[in-house]
């Protein structure tokens, strides 16, 4: 019976993702700032948003894990923004302003990192809360999502 020597070998296999994760930015809320908008300007009734109920608080708003900038295909461009850190009203979209009033809306391609701006949220029924805040480079805790 005739015998062969097989030499020891290892192989060293790379890392190769199974599907693929975006990147993403967090946007904290300046809630003091967003609270005196909340509590002097008003809707189409003329009631303060304040008094409907749109205020915002450190585990929500100001939290920036939980409005959340996606740039889902890496190319360094913003594709959408969501809340999804709400107090019982699930993920909401986010539109993007460039200015205080909230009048003028950008596209969220537009945002960079280190940016300030303004976003609003709605519950789809009555109320709007008005944001604002600074792209911050990840959410912390999780530099990535998929």
């Amino acid at each position: 019976m005739k015998r062969s020597w097989e030499h020891p070998s290892v192989t060293i296999q790379d890392y190769e993702a199974n599907e693929y994760v975006s990147s993403c930015w967090g946007v904290g809320c300046n809630i003091n700032v967003a609270d005196a908008y909340e509590q002097t300007h008003t809707n189409s009734a003329g009631v303060t948003w304040w008094t409907l109920g749109c205020n915002h608080t450190v585990d929500h708003c100001q939290n920036a894990d939980n409005q959340v900038i996606y740039d889902d295909n890496n190319d360094g461009i913003a594709d959408r923004m969501l809340e999804e850190g709400t107090d019982g009203l699930g993920t909401l979209a986010c539109t993007i302003y460039s200015d205080a009033d909230y009048t003028t809306v950008i596209d969220v391609s537009s945002v960079k990192v280190g940016d300030l701006i303004y976003w609003t949220t709605t519950d789809n029924r009555t109320r709007i809360w008005h944001h604002v805040g600074t792209v911050q480079a990840t959410v912390p805790g999780h530099p990535n999502r998929s």
